[in-house]
């Protein structure tokens, strides 16, 4: 059963429409029950953007959290989503890996399959465990937006996305993912000829993707990255939103100007040229 912390009325939780993001009252409302159940426990909880944040650490220190978020969201909303995600979520930031345990058990009655965090779309919520840093935050980030505005996106893509902003920059006034510690499983995979085509990782299901025994997630995010580098991802999303074909193959191959297998050893050569 789930800790009656999570069971919220139905008036708060969807007040609104399916489609719209939550109100700032709603957030309110949120953010002041979860601030008289959660008294005298340590917690720290703010409202940032369309979410309400929770965190063990300092005031301080869950402020500068907040600071992250709104970065994220603000260049991630510019460069691809025009909707917020339409569920009132709220991210919990927890201090190290035995609060991170702790709380999922708590609060949600889940043990983590990830020591970093993981986005739960049943719960409403982001949970972090912080203390290594933000990568994971900023990565589970994209998930609700992807959700809100790509509902049919395959996992190749809401995973690809997401991992391209593990560690993240700006440039330009963008979101910028930088070459990051994926990169060995990609190479590996590329030196030892046991890299699936592109089409292969592309038209793969959910479940293909993420039971993979290669892997997907770096594949998935360094062909991000390489649609970064080259000043077609955005072009490259909108295309994909906008076409009848949910693998992503009709999209990427009108953006890239050729097929999937003239465009493999392209990939691969520049995969190799990377370094962190």
């Amino acid at each position: 059963m789930r800790a009656a912390l999570l069971v919220v009325s139905a008036c708060l939780l969807f007040a609104s429409t399916a489609s719209a993001a939550p109100t700032r009252a709603q957030l309110e409302a949120r953010a002041t029950e979860l601030k008289q159940q959660l008294a005298g426990q340590g917690y720290t909880v703010t409202i940032t953007g369309p979410f309400v944040v929770v965190g063990d650490e300092s005031a301080t220190k869950v402020r500068s959290r907040v600071n992250f978020v709104d970065w994220v969201v603000k260049l991630i909303e510019k460069d691809f989503f025009d909707k917020q995600p339409d569920k009132l979520l709220t991210i919990w930031l927890f201090r190290n890996i035995t609060t991170y345990k702790a709380g999922a058990k708590k609060f949600f009655d889940e043990e983590p399959t990830t020591p970093y965090g993981y986005y739960s779309s049943e719960d409403s919520a982001l949970v972090m465990n912080i203390g290594p840093g933000a990568g994971t935050l900023s990565h589970e980030l994209v998930h609700p937006y992807i959700e809100a505005n790509f509902p049919d996106a395959p996992s190749w893509f809401n995973e690809g996305l997401a991992s391209l902003y593990e560690q993240p920059r700006e440039r330009d006034g963008h979101m910028w993912g930088t070459t990051n510690w994926r990169l060995p499983g990609l190479t590996s995979m590329i030196r030892r000829k046991t890299l699936p085509s592109l089409k292969d990782l592309l038209t793969t299901s959910r479940d293909g993707f993420y039971e993979a025994d290669y892997d997907s997630y770096a594949y998935a995010r360094f062909l991000c990255q390489y649609l970064q580098d080259h000043g077609k991802l955005r072009e490259f999303y909108k295309a994909f939103v906008a076409s009848p074909d949910h693998t992503g193959v009709t999209a990427l191959e009108k953006i890239l100007g050729q097929s999937l297998d003239e465009f493999q050893p392209v990939f691969n050569k520049w995969a190799l040229s990377l370094r962190r």
